[in-house]
């Protein structure tokens, strides 16, 4: 099967994480609006499920884990510590919350297993979903291997399960339960999330196996769409806290869609799409910095003191503005020269899949590349 580039989920990439943004802008400094961007946080969703497709699908069996791990440290960590250096500063600045082992736990990327919110988002809050995606990493050369074996059939049947598994947990959970609060444990929690990774995974062994979807993007959009919908819903007739992990497990099946979809369509070099188009690919690419200096730019618009509804939303809209070539120069002068640089360095052994990336969060989705901005914040 050819692995053709996937320029269509690079630029859709940037849509999920202005949608990550728009969100945040809201949490931070336009809590009027909430209800309008609430399904920002399903941009996190997006991007763990397509983190597992552009590593399955850009894997290559006989790349040596040593190789894949020191790429994916070379992809995420560096622009993580500049933007944690930037939080710290902010902290600093803003007299916040100073913490030495906090600080510790996000570097080390460890903090989403803590469970307590101070820690989970302690700094740069949205660096909990790297946390995950560590732990993605890490199991991902064992993962792959075994579900590579499998045919598009079973793939399918292990998707449905993990999705069904998911939804269950939290369903069952709240329904016996329901005074705790199992968003705050869930929606920030590697081993919960983990099911839209593998959902991910499974969908690509899939298509490089050959199975090909019997819908176009229009579908795929629609379905997109309709999960953002169901996110309103949730959001209305479920406790906050646990709209959040139990949403976020709905729409997989209709980024799954999706991402199917699109894959697709730039596979087979059908008519080009409206995400595909030089400038979205360009804007996917700054994707990833985006997502970690967005709401590092919006506590600092809030701190300047905004009070009446035009002042808030002035700043927000100004803090957006300036995020987006921030994440340019980011993404242009430091996260693409160091990520190169380190690889070259490590040039001798990685895991089964061979990127050239761009992570969660792909410079372009290649077959080769990975990258996905991931996360959220806020409530995440």
């Amino acid at each position: 099967m050819s692995r053709a580039r996937l320029d269509s989920l690079t630029g859709l990439r940037f849509i999920a994480a202005m949608l990550v943004v728009l969100y945040h802008a809201a949490v931070t400094l336009v809590p009027e609006v909430y209800p309008l961007v609430s399904m920002g946080q399903t941009g996190v969703t997006f991007f763990f499920m397509l983190s597992g497709f552009v590593l399955a699908w850009s894997m290559k069996p006989d790349t040596p884990k040593r190789q894949f791990y020191w790429r994916r440290f070379a992809r995420i960590w560096p622009l993580h510590a500049l933007s944690a250096s930037a939080a710290v500063v902010l902290a600093l600045a803003t007299q916040g919350d100073q913490s030495l082992p906090r600080l510790l736990a996000s570097l080390l990327l460890v903090q989403a297993w803590l469970g307590d919110q101070h820690w989970v988002y302690a700094y740069n809050g949205v660096s909990w979903s790297l946390s995950c995606e560590a732990f993605f990493y890490s199991v991902f050369p064992f993962l792959a291997v075994r579900l590579s074996r499998l045919e598009p059939g079973k793939l399918f049947r292990v998707s449905a399960a993990v999705f069904a598994a998911a939804v269950s947990l939290v369903s069952v959970l709240l329904a016996f339960a329901p005074g705790f609060d199992w968003g705050a444990l869930f929606y920030t929690f590697p081993a919960f999330r983990i099911a839209e990774f593998i959902v991910g995974v499974c969908l690509a062994i899939a298509m490089r196996k050959g199975w090909k979807p019997r819908f176009g993007v229009g579908v795929g959009a629609a379905a997109a769409i309709g999960s953002f919908l169901i996110l309103e819903v949730v959001d209305g007739i479920a406790p906050w806290h646990t709209a959040g992990p139990l949403a976020g497990a709905l729409c997989i099946p209709g980024f799954a869609l999706l991402i199917s979809a699109y894959a697709d369509r730039d596979r087979c070099g059908g008519r080009p799409t409206f995400a595909s188009a030089p400038a979205m690919v360009k804007l996917g690419e700054w994707s990833f910095a985006l997502y970690l200096v967005h709401e590092l730019v919006l506590r600092t618009a809030l701190e300047l003191g905004p009070e009446t509804l035009a002042e808030r939303v002035t700043a927000a809209v100004v803090g957006i503005a300036i995020s987006i070539p921030l994440a340019g120069a980011a993404y242009t002068f430091f996260e693409r020269p160091v990520e190169a640089r380190l690889r070259n360095r490590g040039s001798g052994g990685g895991p089964v899949a061979d990127t050239r990336e761009p992570e969660s969060t792909p410079t372009s989705t290649e077959p080769q590349v990975e990258r996905t901005p991931t996360g959220a914040s806020a409530r995440g």
